[in-house]
């Protein structure tokens, strides 16, 4: 194998393990919520967007390994799994943005009250992700909505099944790594 097909195994795999700690975490968070009888609105929304990050997260990760799948087991065309690389990268790419930023002003937020260094070191990693994937939507946003305009309606047909079989796919994983979290948080597991 090429170093460029072990690295991108090794990003996808880290994103998919990030997706179920963020799922997980929004589930103890919430967990917590509850537990403490916490009234604070914007800790109960960064907790959904946590568990919204790990589901649209899974998806995109699930979409490209099945994709991937399909295309080299000659399943799909180049253009179906070219049109769900990059319906991916929109759609998707702009719910990870939007649950990110949510989760990054939450972090900064801790990194206010906590000031301590792990606290501090999660908020500016956080701020860094969501500056780079911010950057990187921006740059590539042009090319990937032609590539999916381009894209045939068989093509967009079969590309769209694999992304909702994905997504059914991930929201069956990251429900249950939320309620791990959450039943955890409440002392019940």
């Amino acid at each position: 194998m090429g170093l460029a097909i072990i690295l991108t195994i090794v990003i996808i795999a880290v994103d998919f393990l990030i997706s179920m700690w963020d799922a997980y975490a929004g589930g103890y968070s919430l967990g917590l919520i509850k537990k403490n009888k916490d009234a604070s609105k914007f800790r109960k929304i960064s907790a959904y967007a946590a568990v919204g990050l790990g589901l649209v997260g899974a998806t995109y990760v699930i979409a490209i390994v099945l994709g991937t799948i399909a295309y080299y087991s000659a399943y799909i065309s180049f253009s179906t799994f070219n049109f769900i690389l990059n319906f991916d990268f929109i759609f998707l790419g702009i719910l990870i943005i939007g649950f990110g930023f949510i989760i990054t002003i939450q972090s900064i937020i801790i990194a206010a009250r906590r000031r301590s260094i792990w606290s501090i070191l999660i908020a500016v990693f956080n701020s860094f992700v969501i500056a780079f994937d911010i950057y990187m939507y921006v740059e590539s946003f042009k090319e990937s909505v032609s590539v999916i305009r381009r894209t045939g309606r068989n093509s967009k047909g079969s590309g769209l099944i694999i992304i909702i079989i994905a997504a059914l796919i991930a929201a069956v994983i990251v429900h249950a790594a939320y309620k791990h979290g959450y039943k955890k948080a409440l002392g019940t597991e």
